[in-house]
Order: C-alpha cells, then sequence, then structure tokens
C-alpha cells in the first residue's frame, strides 16, 4: 500500500477508537458497527489492490477477532 493511501477499514477503525477511546474493545462495539468493520475488512482483503499482500495477511486476524465477536452476538454473516 502506499504511504499516502489508508483504505476505508483504517478510517473507521480510528473513528471507533476516537468514539471509544481507551475503551474500546469489540464488546463495545453496537451490532452495526461490527458487521461494518467486518464489511470494511473483507473488501480491504478481497477487493482492495492497493492493500498489499502481508497487510491482507495481517488483517485476517482482525476478521477472525470479529468473526469470533459475531458469532457470540448470535449475528449472521454480512452478504
Amino acid at each position: 500500500m502506499s504511504d499516502d493511501y489508508r483504505p476505508p477499514l483504517a478510517d473507521y477503525f480510528d473513528q471507533m477508537e476516537a468514539k471509544y477511546g481507551d475503551g474500546f474493545t469489540f464488546d463495545r462495539l453496537s451490532d452495526e458497527e461490527l458487521v461494518t468493520m467486518e464489511q470494511l475488512g473483507r473488501d480491504a482483503i478481497d477487493r482492495d489492490p492497493r492493500v498489499t499482500w502481508q497487510e491482507k495477511k495481517n488483517l485476517g486476524s482482525l476478521i477472525t477477532l470479529i468473526e469470533m465477536q459475531r458469532q457470540k452476538r448470535g449475528l449472521k454473516k454480512p452478504q
């Protein structure tokens, strides 16, 4: 990824950190926020050619954590 490019997921993650501050956890996200974060993460991995292979690999861990939280809440996988 070029030095000045930020995928939408990065900006959304920053928004959530700003909203929740030091208390940011996936448990505190609303269902809608959690699903949005998962969709943006999957878009970065599956569709964004400016995200490098290594970054996509690293994002896999984020998706795993989000999936665990989604399953804990009984939410369906986003389309």
